[in-house]
């Protein structure tokens, strides 16, 4: 039996006129170039290794593992986002790794504010990836943006995630965390245009 999953109708490329103009509005999504990143807008051939993440245990401190269906309702929102907020989700490409990962200005249902969050396929790890594309996506905030703040929601048991945000310059936001119901498990850490100058 092949471990290869089965692909819904809606995840299959269908090239012609309508692929065309995904292609179109995609290209309208701000791209980010680093040292060594591409940070840009989500394909739909980006959802293999969004999927591969979101149903493994490397999701767990997310609240997953999560089915495939509800990676596709997940990736599908935060893409939907730049049509209606003006940001939303980007995909990595590493030099040697595309979709390395992904990060977002984004807002789930039951979020106070817009979120800034990122996640690495298990291959893009230890790298400083993570940390690039955090200033990358940050910075843009502040200065394309013009946001004062922009928050970071993570796990109190998330370690690695925690040094990430300290070595950002990120400082807990203990008033914030008192408006998140989920019994102290999310810590609020926010970065602030004024901390990253």
């Amino acid at each position: 039996m092949s471990d290869k999953p089965i692909l819904a109708p809606c995840e299959k490329h269908r090239p012609g006129p309508a692929a065309r103009q995904a292609a179109r509005l995609g290209g309208k999504i701000p791209s980010l170039d680093t040292r060594r990143l591409q940070i840009r807008a989500p394909r739909i051939y980006d959802f293999k290794a969004y999927a591969k993440v979101m149903e493994s245990d490397r999701s767990i401190l997310m609240g997953g593992p999560f089915s495939r269906k509800e990676a596709w309702a997940e990736f599908t929102s935060y893409s939907a986002l730049w049509m209606l907020h003006g940001h939303g989700l980007w995909t990595i490409d590493a030099q040697t790794t595309p979709s390395a990962g992904f990060i977002l200005l984004g807002y789930e249902y039951d979020d106070p504010e817009p979120e800034l969050g990122i996640f690495l396929s298990d291959d893009a790890e230890g790298q400083g990836i993570a940390e690039e594309a955090m200033i990358a996506v940050r910075d843009y905030a502040f200065e394309a943006l013009k946001w004062d703040s922009v928050a970071s929601f993570v796990d109190q048991d998330n370690d690695r995630c925690i040094k990430l945000m300290e070595r950002l310059n990120a400082t807990r936001d203990t008033e914030a965390e008192a408006t998140i119901s989920d019994d102290g498990h999310t810590l609020v850490y926010r970065h602030s245009a004024k901390g990253a100058a």
